[in-house]
Parts: structure tokens; C-alpha cells; sequence
């Protein structure tokens, strides 16, 4: 793995478990470095963006069809 390899998966890794704050953090005290490594990886950052949101979504239906149904056993 060469070293641009190397960087572009670390970025990348980290976006992917980064939340709102580290981002935000991220962008202030590292400028340059922030729009140099978003501007090369953009359309990869997009897809992260895109697919934390589907899992979100997923996660957060599924915990109310497991509490709905926990309910329903409670109940009967």
C-alpha cells in the first residue's frame, strides 16, 4: 500500500466513525488539510455520508418494531 493509499483509507476510515463534533473540530484546526483531503475524496465522503443516514433510518425502525413486538408478547 503506497503512502497516498495509506492516507486516502485512514481519511476515509475516519469519516466513516467520526461524528458531528470530531468533523466540525477536524475542519477548524486543520484547515488546509481538510479541504485538500474533502476535495480529493469527495464522491467517497458522499457515499459515507449517504449510507450512515440508511443505517440510521434501519436502526432506528427496527428498535420500534423490536419494542412493538416485545409488547405484543408482554401483553398476550
Amino acid at each position: 500500500m503506497t503512502k497516498k493509499e495509506l492516507e486516502k483509507h485512514n481519511f476515509l476510515t475516519w469519516c466513516r466513525y467520526a461524528d458531528a463534533n470530531e468533523l466540525e473540530n477536524a475542519k477548524g484546526k486543520n484547515h488546509e488539510v481538510w479541504e485538500r483531503l474533502y476535495g480529493e475524496y469527495a464522491n467517497e465522503i458522499e457515499v459515507i455520508n449517504r449510507t450512515k443516514q440508511v443505517y440510521e433510518s434501519i436502526s432506528q425502525h427496527e428498535i420500534g418494531i423490536q419494542k412493538f413486538d416485545l409488547s405484543l408478547k408482554i401483553s398476550i
